[in-house]
């Protein structure tokens, strides 16, 4: 379906030379094409490439019953110009259109063309002029974990309004040798890693594993998911990989190009005791899921932090350029990331519906930032997690 959209640039209401067509997408297969050529464009994390979206979609969008809302700009030559990578969920009797990759993605941001020239006001008259030309339009169009800036550059779709997200996202620019990483390091955080290596190969031999593919991948993934779901089930967490989230990630593992899910290893006379899982777009690296193997014998020599160190080593020698560790905070993620990624979030309602129930999900996510954000908040809301859990 498309639509005249006028004056998209300034948001007024007179036709000028600038008119786009906007049109809402709900099949993403249809939006293939324009999407990877947009996206080679634009300034995007490895979350907004066309396949992490569209294997997110079909795995566990499908199981959540989510519906592609795919908004696009196009300009007079019919080439598209943005697309705004939504898709729509009945939460709490509203419909709430929110970007594609829900949890599973970091860093959401818009896919727009740089020589367009789209600010606040062109952007939030797409969204709503998106809502109207809807067969099925959302009460509320929620737009979460945004970066204000990536990689330099500026994220108009970041409204100026909008508030901080409930977490921090921690990222790094990498150095060009491989020296220079492991002189970021104090010297006494480089003698602990050597004594932790140290300790844990006592234990027998250590290997480090990178982009491990075929039977291998296969046997890291499922390390990983067998130590995460332990973790968290200590949490007081249950069915962590429910959602279809272990079929999207053997689905990413077995795809290739940008859609590859890097696997990244350290074992122990052959046994798994820490994982890195990770999805690539150019020089950047971005960390999706870690695990570690919760013996108390080999967590004493924090596998994950030896792992971690020698993830970094190896996208250094690839000549990579960024990395991160995506959103939450963590005491591992300051160690190793120099940078600070500010995240906000905002609230649109596009209907009357979603004005009624705006403030209150605003509340809301206030609310969870505090609690995110308080240590002794945080602490106590995972302590009644765990007890919840133990007594099921």
């Amino acid at each position: 379906m498309a639509t005249r959209l006028e004056s998209l640039t300034d948001g007024s209401t007179q036709t000028s030379e600038n008119t786009t067509m906007v049109e809402v997408v709900t099949d993403p297969a249809r939006l293939r094409d324009d999407w990877v050529a947009l996206a080679g464009r634009a300034s995007i994390s490895p979350y907004q490439t066309y396949s992490f979206s569209w294997s997110w979609a079909d795995t566990i969008g499908r199981i959540e019953d989510v519906q592609p809302f795919l908004v696009v700009a196009r300009d007079e030559t019919g080439r598209a110009a943005a697309i705004l990578p939504l898709c729509v969920q009945q939460r709490a009797g509203l419909k709430i259109a929110l970007f594609l990759g829900g949890r599973e993605s970091n860093f959401n941001l818009p896919i727009l063309d740089p020589n367009a020239h789209f600010d606040e006001a062109s952007l939030r008259n797409l969204l709503r002029r998106a809502a109207k030309v809807s067969d099925d339009p959302p009460d509320l169009i929620y737009l979460r974990n945004q970066p204000r800036r990536f990689e330099g550059v500026y994220n108009p779709l970041a409204f100026a309004e909008a508030r901080p997200s409930a977490s921090f996202a921690y990222g790094a620019t990498l150095p060009a040798r491989v020296e220079d990483l492991g002189a970021r390091l104090s010297k006494d955080a480089r003698k602990k890693l050597k004594k932790k290596e140290a300790r844990l190969a006592e234990l027998g031999e250590l290997t480090y594993e990178h982009c491990a593919t075929g039977a291998r991948g296969d046997a890291i993934l499922e390390a990983l998911i067998r130590q995460k779901s332990a973790r968290f089930s200590d949490m007081g967490v249950d069915d962590a990989f429910g959602r279809g989230v272990v079929t999207f990630l053997k689905r990413l593992q077995n795809e290739t190009g940008d859609r590859a899910l890097e696997l990244h290893a350290l074992s122990v006379g052959g046994r798994i005791v820490a994982t890195y899982a990770g999805i690539m777009r150019g020089g950047r690296f971005s960390g999706m899921l870690n695990s570690f193997d919760m013996d108390e014998e080999i967590a004493r020599s924090s596998p994950g932090d030896l792992l971690l160190h020698a993830l970094m080593r190896n996208l250094v020698s690839r000549g990579m350029t960024h990395f991160d560790l995506g959103t939450g905070e963590a005491r591992y993620k300051n160690a190793v990331c120099d940078e600070t990624i500010e995240l906000c979030d905002f609230v649109l309602p596009v209907s009357a519906r979603g004005a009624v129930a705006a403030p209150l999900f605003s509340a809301f996510l206030q609310l969870k930032r505090r609690v995110k954000q308080s240590p002794g908040l945080s602490r106590a809301y995972y302590r009644a997690r765990r007890l919840i859990g133990r007594a099921k």
